[in-house]
C-alpha cells in the first residue's frame, strides 16, 4: 500500500499538472484574464515549481513582459525544466526591444514604441479607441474590460516583426504581411521601414478585429472566416462597415468570376501570410470580404457576432454556420459564388495594387520612388525619357514624354502619374496636375503620394479643407515627410487648434531627424551574489531601490547582499515599501500582498 505521504504528494502533483493544463488551454482560447487569475494562484501556491515558472512566463509574454518571461524561463531551465523551444525564442525576439520601448497609453491600450515612431504611436491611439469604440461595439464584444489592457507593438523593421511572430523574412515580404495579432496581442511593422508607407491605420483596426473575433470565439474561428470578418469590419474605425475592398481587390475578382481561379478556403490556411504572392493575398482578401458582404447582406450584420457566441459555446464552426445562416458550409460557399456571379464589380481603369516593399534602410524609405517596369514598352521608354529629362530640370520636354506614356498605360502606375502631376505643377499647370491626380487615387486611393501633391496644389490655392484631408490622409500611410507636418501644424494653427498644432510642430523636428542606428541586443544580465524573486499583487511592476520598473514575476533577480526595498501597490492601489535583506548566496522569494 502506498504511503499516505507518497499518495498525498502524487495528489499534489496531479492537480498541480492539471491547473497548468487548464492555463495553457485558456492561454490557447485567448482568455488571458483566465488564464493570468490560474497562474497567479499556482504561482502562490508553489513558487518553487519551475513548472509554474513556464507557465509564468507564458502569460508575462502574452502580456507584453517579455523580459520577465526570459527571466523566468531561464530560471526554469537552470531548474532542468522543459521548455516550449520555440515559444522561448520568440519570448527572446521580442524581449530583445522590450528594453529599448517607450510606452504611451490609452483607455484600453498600451503602444510600444521606438524613437521616430512616436508619431505612429501618436496617431495610433485615437484609430485604436475608435476601434475599439466601434468594432468591438458591433461585434459585441469589449476585450479589455477586465483589467487587461491591449499591447500593441511597433517593430522598426520587417526583421523585429520576424523574431517576435516566427514568420521568416521571406514570407514577409513575399505576401506582404506587415502585421500579425498573436500571442494577444497587436504587433506591426513601422511604415519607417517600407519604401512607400502602407496604409498602417486600417492594418491596426484589421489586427484589432482579429482579437475580438479571437477572445470572443475562443479561438476557433477558421482563418477565412476570420481574416473576412477582420476585412469587412476593418473599416468601421473610421466609417462604416464594408468599405475595405480596393478597386484592385475588385478587378481580382472580377476575374476570378470569369476564369472560375480562386485561391480555396484550404489554401489560405493557416495564415495568409503563407500564401504565395501579394496577388495571391490580395485575392483571398477579397474573395472572403464577400462572403461576409454576401453573409452580412442576407441576415444582417449582428449575424457575425451570433456565430462567434455560438463557437465560444463550443458549437462546431460549421454547424454554427448551418444554425444562423440555415445552409451548411458547402451551401454557403455554393451560395457565395452564386452571389459572386451576379454581383456588379467596379471597373475602374489602372487599378493596381499597393505592393509593399521594404525597405533597406531610411534613406531608401523616404527617397521618391523611381519609375517603375512597365509591361508596355514603348511606354515604358516615354516614361524613363520623362523622367531623365525631369532631372535635368527640362519639364516641358519632360511632359510630352510623360504624356505619351500616360496615353498608353493610364494610371496603372502610380510614379508615372505622380512624376507627370509634380511636372505640371512646376511649370504652372496645377489644374492639369490635379486632374491626372484625382484619376490615381480613384484607382488606387492608397497612394500616399498622390495624397501629399494634391494636398500641396490644394494648399497653394488656399482651400484649407481640401488640403488638410489629403495631408491627413498620409498621416495614416507615411507619417515620416516633414511636410505633412509643417503643412498640418499651420492649417491648425489658423483653424485655431494650437495644441494640435504644436505637436504637429513637435512630430516635423523628429522627422527631420535619422532614426539612430543600433541593434537590438539583450540588456545585459545583472551581477550580484544573491537573488531575489518577487511576485506582485495582480503581477504589478515594482521597483527594486527605487531602480525602473520591474514586471512581475520577477525571478533571480542578481543583487548584492546586504539592505534592499522593493517598492509596490497593494491590492487596494495603495503605494507600499517593503525592506529586506540579502545574505551572500542567498536566494529569497518576496510574496508581496
Amino acid at each position: 500500500m502506498m504511503p499516505l505521504c507518497l499518495l498525498a504528494a502524487g495528489l499534489v502533483a496531479g492537480s498541480s499538472a492539471a491547473a497548468l493544463d487548464e492555463a495553457r488551454t485558456l492561454l490557447d482560447a485567448w482568455q488571458l484574464e483566465d488564464a493570468l487569475a490560474l497562474a497567479e494562484k499556482a504561482l502562490a501556491a508553489r513558487p518553487e515549481d519551475p513548472q509554474t515558472w513556464v507557465l509564468a512566463a507564458e502569460v508575462l509574454h502574452q502580456r507584453g513582459e517579455h523580459l520577465g518571461a526570459l527571466a523566468l524561463f531561464d530560471a526554469a531551465n537552470q531548474a532542468g525544466a522543459e521548455l516550449p523551444v520555440p515559444l522561448a525564442a520568440l519570448v527572446e525576439g521580442s524581449a530583445r526591444y522590450q528594453s529599448a520601448f517607450e510606452t504611451v497609453e490609452t483607455a484600453h491600450f498600451k503602444v510600444r514604441y521606438l524613437n521616430k515612431d512616436e508619431i505612429v504611436a501618436d496617431y495610433a491611439k485615437a484609430v485604436l479607441e475608435a476601434s475599439y469604440r466601434n468594432i468591438a461595439g458591433d461585434l459585441a464584444f469589449l476585450p479589455a474590460e477586465r483589467g487587461e489592457k491591449i499591447v500593441v507593438e511597433i517593430y522598426p523593421d520587417a526583421r523585429g516583426l520576424a523574431a517576435a511572430t516566427g514568420l521568416t523574412l521571406k514570407e514577409i515580404e513575399t505576401s506582404g504581411t506587415i502585421a500579425v495579432c498573436k500571442f494577444h496581442r497587436l504587433m506591426i511593422t513601422s511604415p519607417l521601414a517600407t519604401a512607400s508607407g502602407y496604409d498602417w491605420a486600417d492594418t491596426v483596426a484589421h489586427e484589432f478585429t482579429h482579437l475580438v473575433i479571437s477572445k470572443k470565439s475562443k479561438n476557433t474561428i477558421p482563418i477565412w472566416l476570420h481574416e473576412g470578418i477582420a476585412k469587412f469590419y476593418e473599416s468601421r474605425w473610421k466609417g462604416k462597415l464594408g468599405e475595405a475592398l480596393s478597386p484592385y481587390g475588385e478587378k481580382l475578382l472580377a476575374n476570378a468570376v470569369r476564369t472560375k481561379k480562386f485561391i480555396t478556403f484550404d489554401e489560405m490556411h493557416p495564415s495568409m501570410a503563407k500564401l504565395s504572392s501579394q496577388e495571391d493575398a490580395a485575392l483571398a482578401f477579397a474573395e472572403v470580404f464577400t462572403v461576409i458582404e454576401f453573409l452580412t447582406g442576407k441576415l444582417g450584420a449582428k449575424s457575425i457576432p451570433k456565430v462567434l457566441e455560438l463557437a465560444a459555446q463550443g458549437v462546431e464552426v460549421e454547424a454554427a454556420l448551418h444554425q444562423v445562416y440555415g445552409m451548411p458550409l458547402k451551401g454557403i460557399e455554393a451560395a457565395w459564388h452564386k452571389y459572386l456571379g451576379a454581383r456588379k464589380f467596379k471597373d475602374v481603369p489602372g487599378a493596381a495594387p499597393h505592393k509593399i516593399r521594404l525597405a533597406a534602410n531610411e534613406t531608401e524609405a523616404q527617397a521618391e520612388a523611381p519609375i517603375e517596369e512597365m509591361e508596355d514598352k514603348p511606354a515604358h521608354d516615354f516614361a524613363r525619357l520623362g523622367e531623365l529629362l525631369q532631372l535635368r530640370n527640362q519639364h516641358q520636354a519632360a511632359i510630352v514624354e510623360y504624356e505619351k506614356a500616360y496615353a498608353r498605360a493610364g494610371v496603372r502606375y502610380g510614379t508615372l502619374v505622380n512624376k507627370l502631376a509634380r511636372a505640371y505643377v512646376t511649370v504652372g499647370r496645377a489644374d492639369a496636375g490635379l486632374k491626372v491626380l484625382d484619376a490615381l487615387l480613384g484607382a488606387q486611393p492608397d497612394d500616399a503620394d498622390a495624397h501629399l501633391l494634391a494636398g500641396r496644389i490644394a494648399y497653394d490655392k488656399h482651400d484649407a479643407a481640401v488640403a488638410r484631408r489629403h495631408y491627413e490622409a498620409v498621416r495614416f500611410m507615411n507619417p515620416f515627410n516633414p511636410e505633412i507636418h509643417a503643412v498640418l501644424a499651420k492649417l491648425y494653427e489658423a483653424a485655431g487648434d494650437t495644441a494640435t498644432a504644436e505637436r504637429e510642430k513637435a512630430f516635423f523636428t523628429l522627422c527631420t531627424k535619422p532614426r539612430p542606428t543600433r541593434t537590438y541586443e539583450l540588456p545585459p544580465k545583472a551581477s550580484g551574489n544573491a537573488t531575489v524573486s518577487i511576485v506582485a499583487p495582480r503581477w504589478d511592476s515594482v521597483r527594486i531601490d527605487a531602480g525602473l520598473p520591474l514586471a512581475t514575476p520577477w525571478w533571480r533577480q542578481p543583487l548584492d547582499a546586504g539592505p534592499h526595498s522593493v517598492e509596490y501597490r497593494r491590492q487596494d492601489g495603495s503605494v507600499a515599501v517593503r525592506s529586506f535583506t540579502l545574505t551572500a548566496g542567498q536566494s529569497q522569494t518576496l510574496m508581496l500582498e
